[in-house]
């Protein structure tokens, strides 16, 4: 079998690993209810229709509902979402749930299993990733608060894992609305789908950082090599998640990159604004709101420009009209600068690199 002939297999499995079996005509009494019916499972209380004789498989499935690995297996659940990432979530989201195991407890397993293994093959090196005494905070105010939510992000990574990938929810559903793959998929989901790609990357991020132990580099190169692998984890995620080709889902993830720096900086920019010492506003003639509206009138431009080539609207609607919101905004951001900059020369930039 030649290499293109594995690739193309590999690929439909992808995209249809379940196969179902037929249900046959051949009938079953329960033992727990005593309903008779053709199927796996009994309709009345669900139980399996091999239910019977306690046998070695009994006990195997009996130890892994102990650690509420039974069911819907956790390995099979991990397996898939390694090697058919985009699929996999999208099969969750749309109702495919008695394949998957439960995410969020998934998260929660998934984690004890990689310190336990993590501490294990490597208690040395894994010190090194865990801290177990934080650091003493020496900060006041708002910088206190900003330090003890690192401290805390630090010894929990799997919450911060997922705290950094929950920041892609919005800008996700916002840039990915029109898909042909999971067109208008809601918020929530966008939550589920977040929390399938933390397990992905703690996964492979812990298999990369061991085998780079292995290599003899130390925790920092390790854990710098294996976050380089978190930008193509995430474009193979979307698209197959969503259906674009590799253009359309590299440009798209770029206009949600572009989101989040904006809004970051804006946020950055008017918290140290409004910290500045009393009287230092109104000696220096600074205008916050002035400030504010240039940050939001340029991301009311980034916005509509990046929704309106996403709907690709000058097809039906022309250019110019199609690009008439983008550029309202545009002209509104262009007049707050000037006000600004009459307000106080150099205000603006002044307030970016202070």
């Amino acid at each position: 079998m030649s290499l293109k002939q594995l690739y193309r297999r590999f690929s439909d499995w992808q995209r249809n690993p379940c196969k179902y079996e037929e249900i046959g005509g051949e009938t079953h009494c329960c033992c727990n209810c005593g309903q008779e019916y053709a199927g796996a499972y009994c309709p009345r209380c669900g139980q399996k229709a091999r239910a019977g004789r306690i046998t070695w498989e009994t006990v195997r499935n009996g130890l892994m509902d102990l650690f509420g690995l039974g069911g819907r297996s956790l390995p099979y659940s991990v397996w898939q979402l390694l090697w058919r990432p985009g699929y996999f979530i999208s099969d969750y989201i749309n109702g495919k749930w008695q394949v998957s195991f439960p995410p969020v407890k998934m998260l929660v397993i998934v984690t004890f299993l990689v310190f336990f293994i993590g501490q294990f093959l490597f208690p040395e090196y894994w010190a090194e990733v865990i801290e177990d005494q934080p650091a003493t905070l020496t900060s006041t105010g708002v910088e206190y608060y900003v330090d003890s939510a690192i401290n805390w992000l630090s010894a929990h990574p799997e919450w911060g894992i997922l705290f950094i990938f929950s920041i892609l929810i919005l800008p996700t559903w916002f840039v990915f609305r029109y898909a042909p793959r999971n067109p208008r998929h809601t918020l929530p989901q966008g939550f589920f789908i977040q929390v399938f790609m933390t397990i992905q990357y703690f996964i492979w991020n812990f298999v990369l950082s061991l085998v780079l132990a292995w290599t003899g580099l130390n925790v920092q190169q390790a854990w710098a090599v294996s976050v380089c692998f978190l930008p193509l984890m995430v474009i193979v995620d979307y698209k197959q998640l969503f259906g674009y080709g590799w253009r359309g889902t590299l440009w798209r993830l770029a206009a949600i990159v572009a989101i989040i720096a904006l809004s970051l900086l804006m946020i950055v920019v008017i918290c140290v604004t409004l910290e500045k010492p009393d009287g230092y506003l109104v000696e220096h003639h600074f205008r916050p709101i002035s400030i504010f509206m240039t940050f939001a009138t340029g991301f009311g431009t980034l916005l509509s420009l990046i929704d309106a080539i996403n709907r690709r609207s000058w097809r039906e609607q022309g250019v110019w009209r199609s690009m008439l919101l983008p550029l309202l905004f545009f002209m509104v951001m262009m007049l707050c600068l000037i006000v600004l900059e009459i307000q106080r020369p150099g205000a603006f930039f002044q307030a970016l690199v202070s």
